[in-house]
C-alpha cells in the first residue's frame, strides 16, 4: 500500500482521492481553499460515478500542507498549472528522500519550473523523483463538490521525468496503480505536447460574447464550430513546428485525440471532436478568471510562443491569442506567463535545451 499526498481538491485531485482509497491506498487531500475543504469534510465521503464508480473517504481532508505532508510516498500535484511555483514552494520544507513528486499535469515547463524550486540553489536538497503528466488521467467534471462525473476513459496518457532517465524508476511504483501511463522521452514531449493551450483558450476566448451575455453552452459541442475547430487547426500547426524544433516529434492534434480516447479516424478537427463522447454535456467558462483561459494561457500558449520566438519559429496565431487573452483579462500574460527565459531556454542551443532534460 501507498501512502499519496494528493495537492489540489478540484474534480481531478477529488477523483483521484476516491478512487485510490477505495483500491486500498492511503489518500490525504489539501486544498488551499477552507470552504471546499469544510464542505468535503462535512460530507465525508467523495462520490465518483459516470465511467469509473466508487465512493470513498480519504484518510485526511486538510488545508494544512504540514498535515497533508507528513508520512507519504507520493506527492501528486492535482492543480491548475498556474500554482505549481507557489505549491512547490509550499512543499519544500517537507520533501524527503526517495519521494515521487508529480505534477498531473504539467503543462509546457512545469517539472522544469518545480525542479529549479526544489534543486535550485535553495532547493529542498532531497533525492526526489520529479515528473509530470502530458495530461490529467481522468476526464472528469464536477458541479458539486464531493460529486465528482467521470465522463471518459484516458487509455494513453504520456509521463515523463526530470531527468528523463528516472521514468523506469517511477512506472514500477505507479505503472501498476496507473495503467494509463506511458513513458514519454523526456518532459518536452509531456510539455509541449498537450492540447490544452489548443482546446481551453482559444474556443472561450471565441465565444467570449456568449460569456458577456451570460449564455450557457455545451463548451466543445456547441463551442467549436466548424471555423473555430479551423483556428484551433492553425493554431495547432505552430504548435507542432515549435515542438519539431525542439526535436519532439509531436502528434497533430486530431491525432493526438484518435490516440488518447481510441477514436476512429474523421476527416476534419470538427469531425473527431463532435464524435468524442466524454466531450458532450460540458459546460463553457462563465467568466474571464476560468482556468481555460488563465492556466491554459500562461502555461499553454506562453510557453509554446516565447519558446518559439526564441527558436525562430514564427507563432502569429498563437500570438493573436495570448494578446486576446491579455486583453480580455486585463492582465498582461507575456509577463505572467512561462516564458523561455523563465524556462532557462533563453539563449540556449537544441542541444544544451535537449541536454537539460535528458
Amino acid at each position: 500500500m501507498l501512502k499519496f499526498a494528493i495537492i489540489g481538491a478540484g474534480a481531478g485531485g477529488q477523483s483521484m482521492a476516491a478512487i485510490l482509497t477505495s483500491q486500498g491506498h492511503s489518500a490525504k487531500l489539501y486544498d488551499i481553499d477552507k470552504e471546499k475543504i469544510r464542505l468535503l469534510k462535512e460530507r465525508g465521503t467523495i462520490r465518483v460515478s459516470g465511467v469509473i464508480e466508487c465512493e470513498a473517504a480519504p484518510e485526511v481532508i486538510t488545508d494544512s500542507m504540514e498535515e497533508v505532508m507528513t508520512d507519504v510516498d507520493v506527492v501528486m500535484v492535482v492543480s491548475t498549472t498556474d500554482a505549481h511555483r507557489s505549491i512547490a514552494l509550499a512543499c519544500k520544507p517537507y520533501l524527503k528522500d526517495g519521494q515521487i513528486f508529480m505534477l498531473n499535469p504539467g503543462h509546457c515547463g512545469g517539472a522544469l519550473e518545480v525542479a529549479n524550486i526544489l534543486r535550485g540553489e535553495d532547493g529542498c536538497g532531497k533525492d526526489l523523483i520529479i515528473a509530470e503528466a502530458g495530461d490529467l488521467m481522468y476526464g472528469c467534471r464536477s458541479y458539486e463538490v464531493g460529486n465528482i462525473l467521470h465522463t471518459g476513459l484516458k487509455v494513453h496518457v504520456p509521463v515523463a521525468t526530470l531527468p528523463a532517465s528516472d521514468v523506469g524508476r517511477l512506472l514500477d511504483v505507479l505503472g501498476p496503480i496507473f495503467p494509463c501511463l506511458q513513458p514519454a522521452a523526456n518532459v518536452l514531449e509531456t510539455g509541449f505536447e498537450g492540447a490544452g493551450a489548443m482546446l481551453h483558450p482559444i474556443p472561450s476566448l471565441m465565444n467570449v460574447n456568449k460569456m458577456d451575455l451570460g449564455q450557457s453552452y455545451d463548451y466543445y459541442m456547441e463551442g467549436i464550430t466548424p471555423h473555430v475547430a479551423d483556428i484551433i487547426s492553425a493554431c495547432d500547426k505552430e504548435r507542432v513546428a515549435v515542438c519539431r524544433a525542439l526535436g519532439v516529434d509531436a502528434l497533430a492534434l486530431g491525432d493526438m485525440l484518435v490516440k488518447t480516447y481510441k477514436l476512429e479516424p474523421k476527416e476534419t478537427l470538427y469531425d473527431l471532436i463532435q464524435s468524442i463522447d466524454s466531450y458532450r454535456a460540458l459546460r463553457n467558462p462563465t467568466n474571464t478568471r476560468h482556468r481555460f483561459i488563465v492556466e491554459d494561457t500562461m502555461c499553454g500558449l506562453v510557453p509554446l510562443a516565447s519558446v518559439g520566438h526564441a527558436l525562430g519559429i514564427p507563432t502569429p496565431m498563437m500570438d493573436a491569442f495570448v494578446n486576446i487573452a491579455s486583453a480580455v483579462c486585463g492582465r498582461n500574460f507575456w509577463e505572467e506567463g512561462r516564458t523561455a527565459e523563465k524556462l532557462g531556454f533563453a539563449g540556449k542551443t537544441l542541444d544544451e535545451i535537449q541536454a537539460m532534460v535528458r
